[in-house]
């Protein structure tokens, strides 16, 4: 992480998302089904605090569908994808043992394993670093220093609403990378 976190440090120039490519119809779309979104979500998740980043994930998935021109209607593309999310979270909820203490002891991965994880990090850290700088911070201050979006707003003199976006297109980013890479190998 920490080298993730100082290759993001540095500042490069990389030019911001196109609001008005081919997809934008598609996007506008989805985001205005946001609160119809975020009300199933919360109605099937217990801690109202997972709600957010559960839609984020939702957004991020149903962003980076290959098949825009083929979904008609973006609600229900989304509260399918929603549903995934959420269970993926129930999945996750009940594997995750309540204490740390209880994690067995891992025993050290494949020298190819490990070969293929580095790479996927210098992956995610190049990803960062062409991130435009104002995205990369906030991303950063969300997902590594934990701050809530309104703290990040406050602090970054931004609206809640933009430091969503932000954070919504650099997971975008960062789960082409995890695309791509995938493919690659």
């Amino acid at each position: 992480m920490k080298m993730i976190r100082q290759s993001c440090d540095r500042q490069l120039d990389d030019p911001a998302l196109a609001p008005d490519g081919p997809d934008s119809h598609y996007e506008q779309q989805l985001t205005s089904e946001i609160p119809r979104i975020r009300g199933y979500i919360r109605s099937q998740i217990s801690n109202p605090s997972d709600v957010e980043d559960l839609l984020q994930d939702t957004m991020v998935r149903s962003l980076q569908t290959t098949a825009r021109e083929r979904v008609s209607n973006p609600l229900a593309y989304g509260l399918q994808v929603a549903r995934s999310v959420v269970l993926d979270h129930w999945r996750r909820s009940k594997r995750q043992p309540d204490y740390v203490a209880e994690l067995p002891e891992q025993e050290s991965a494949p020298l190819d394993q490990q070969h293929m994880e580095r790479r996927k990090l210098e992956a995610l850290s190049e990803t960062l670093t062409a991130m435009p700088p104002l995205r990369r911070q906030v991303f950063l201050m969300r997902r590594m220093d934990g701050l809530s979006r309104d703290a990040i707003a406050a602090q970054l003199g931004l609206s809640e609403a933009s430091v969503k976006k932000h954070i919504t297109r650099a997971m975008l980013d960062i789960a082409r990378t995890v695309e791509k890479h995938e493919r690659d190998d």
